[in-house]
């Protein structure tokens, strides 16, 4: 059988400092989780000072943003904008495995053409400066090989 938890005295159970034990009950976290679901152009937005705004307006008894206030926002925005972009890393994944687009065709005439003048760069390349186009001429002859090995496969 699990043990129950003791509560220590003085502790929090989940909310800030400035709440706890005045029946309050919303976190820092949870305040601007709020926020940002009503306008979530704010988690875009690098300055806070909307936000900061914003919770004086919502807590009277406050003439300045506390420094535990401003920490748990830096937090909260860090998190949320961690979130969204798994979201979107996974959405994009997600796209990208979904069908491989089908191979198409491609005619032996439309090939034969293609290798003909990769050959005339090839030889515009070697006329001009063998040594200094050196990685140029490479490149050329591996893109003739794979249109050859194309070629061969139709």
């Amino acid at each position: 059988m699990a043990k129950k938890t003791k509560s220590v005295a003085g502790g929090t159970n989940g909310r800030n400092a400035t709440t706890a034990g005045r029946g309050e009950g919303e976190s820092v976290a949870g305040y601007f989780r709020k926020v940002f679901k009503e306008s979530p152009r704010l988690l875009k937005k690098r300055s806070n000072d909307e936000l900061f705004k914003r919770w004086l307006a919502d807590h009277p008894g406050h003439t300045e943003v506390p420094k535990q206030v401003r920490t748990g926002l830096q937090n909260i925005k860090s998190v949320l904008r961690q979130e969204r972009g798994k979201k979107k890393h996974a959405r994009a994944e997600q796209a990208s495995t979904a069908a491989p687009p089908a191979q198409r065709r491609v005619s032996a005439k439309g090939l034969e053409q293609l290798e003909e003048h990769i050959d005339e760069c090839l030889a515009l390349a070697k006329h001009t400066d063998r040594e200094a186009l050196g990685d140029v001429i490479a490149l050329l002859r591996r893109a003739r090989n794979v249109v050859v090995v194309k070629l061969g496969a139709e």
